[in-house]
């Protein structure tokens, strides 16, 4: 009987290079295989926007769109200029009680031709698109395409305002010359107005020169001309927000009428072949799903109902909220809404006050305030201002009445609290006034110094009165 071979042990060595061997093998294989996975994603034949239905560059006619007809793209366009212009800024020139020229002059202006609603509708509108201007009506005698004389030396007066977005404006004309300082920017505009009687925009264009306009452009980068829409960033959610609202819609409409299936009765089949009469069937159903008839007739036939598949949209709209609110750098809660921003945390509304409060000071001061009023100094419209000029917005964060009001009842029912729990034995009143209620050391002396008063006349007019003095306890030591 032949033996078997004894089978030889490995050495160290040889072991050590196998396990290197298939390691190496292994990684190769794992890498090659997420190698072609991420070819497959990142494969440029493959047209993400085409596939997914996107639009790819949208132009100024599909912002405005969306902006008319999208409730959701209107909140994403309005709601920075909305939190912005809660409050006007104040326009002062001195801290005098007394007005001067200017300042009487501006609130008159203000008041006459309601400036502040002007500049929020064009910071609203100038962000459906790239850019959108405000128009000037001088009463120059001029036409709108002649320039105003912005020397200063003659005075005209402001007439009428109008806004415009980009979706009617086309920019004819611009500065060609590098050693002007309005080199690339607008000198003719060319601009659509619209029919008072439908609303349309087949009037004939009018050409505005460029003095007469205040040029909006939010969101600007490399140029001084052409900003960026509100609704770009977001655009394809917008569009997925259609399609899922659209699209559950019609799951509903479809799903509210289950389906039919009309089945021939078997015994029919022992005959033979079973002809329907489908002209009879389908009038009978149309009866039936259009008209008040509640019953059909069938013969030979068995009607049963389809389930309908009915799914909820909202976690899917929900998400792509949230990742628009995450685009426009805007609290989830606030872009909701107010009743959805009353619940936002202190931090939450510090932290939005704060990119407002940015926004209205490198943004709306520099650009739309101060440029309306230095080009209507320059029309003479206004006087020129007598020093340095100043544009304040108030701080978001200042509590309103309400709020001052719920603080006040809170502080007084700690008070009340404190006093009926005997609490100053272990913590004294002075500390507990600067510490808990955060009042300073005079306040707090001075409030002890009247609480001391007025128990020392309680007890004297109880002793006049034959009454009992009642001992109040105070704090000894502070």
């Amino acid at each position: 009987m032949r033996e078997k071979p004894i089978p030889r042990i490995a050495t160290n060595e040889e072991t050590a290079a196998f396990l290197r061997t298939s390691y190496a093998a292994f990684m190769a294989n794992t890498m090659s295989t997420r190698a072609k996975v991420l070819s497959q994603l990142l494969d440029p034949r493959r047209d993400l926007d085409n596939e997914c239905g996107y639009v790819r560059e949208p132009t100024a006619a599909e912002f405005d769109e969306m902006y008319r007809k999208e409730g959701i793209a209107r909140r994403v366009v309005n709601i920075w200029p909305s939190e912005c212009w809660q409050v006007n800024p104040e326009v002062w020139v001195t801290e005098e009680p007394d007005d001067t020229e200017f300042e009487a002059a501006w609130k008159k202006l203000v008041l006459d031709y309601d400036l502040w609603s002007v500049m929020e509708r064009a910071d609203k509108i100038s962000g459906i698109g790239r850019f959108g201007i405000i128009l000037l009506g001088i009463d120059d005698g001029k036409s709108l395409e002649q320039p105003v004389d912005i020397s200063g030396k003659r005075k005209h007066k402001l007439i009428y305002t109008r806004t415009f977005d980009e979706s009617v404006i086309t920019i004819k004309e611009v500065e060609g010359n590098p050693n002007n300082p309005r080199f690339g920017k607008p000198k003719l505009y060319s601009v659509k107005f619209e029919n008072p009687v439908d609303g349309s925009t087949n009037l004939t264009e009018t050409n505005i020169h460029w003095t007469r306009c205040i040029h909006l452009a939010d969101g600007k980068r490399m140029s001084e001309v052409f900003g960026e829409s509100r609704m770009r960033p977001v655009f394809n959610r917008l569009q997925d927000i259609r399609k899922i609202a659209g699209g559950s819609a019609e799951m509903f409409w479809q799903g509210a009428f289950p389906g039919l299936s009309f089945q021939v009765d078997p015994r029919f089949l022992e005959f033979g072949a079973v002809e329907i009469d489908k002209e009879t069937l389908k009038r009978e159903m149309e009866e039936y799903a259009n008209g008040l008839q509640r019953w059909m007739s069938t013969v030979g036939v068995d009607v049963k109902s389809l389930a309908p598949q009915v799914y909820d949209p909202s976690h899917h709209i929900e998400i792509n909220l949230k990742l628009i609110a995450l685009a426009l750098d805007v609290p989830y809660r606030v872009f909701m809404g107010t009743e959805e921003a009353k619940l936002a945390s202190g931090q939450d509304s510090k932290t939005w006050a704060k990119r407002v409060a940015e926004r209205q000071n490198k943004y709306l001061t520099p650009y739309v305030v101060r440029e309306i009023i230095d080009r209507l100094v320059m029309f003479g419209v206004l006087p020129p201002p007598e020093g340095t000029l100043h544009i304040d917005w108030p701080d978001m964060l200042t509590p309103s009445d309400q709020e001052k009001a719920e603080v006040a009842k809170a502080k007084t029912s700690a008070m009340r609290d404190y006093v009926q729990g005997d609490v100053e034995m272990i913590y004294p009143l002075k500390h507990y006034l600067m510490d808990i209620l955060g009042l300073s050391a005079s306040n707090a002396d001075i409030i002890i110094k009247a609480v001391k008063v007025g128990d020392e006349f309680t007890a004297d007019a109880g002793e006049a009165a034959g009454r009992p003095s009642k001992t109040v306890k105070l704090v000894k030591s502070e």
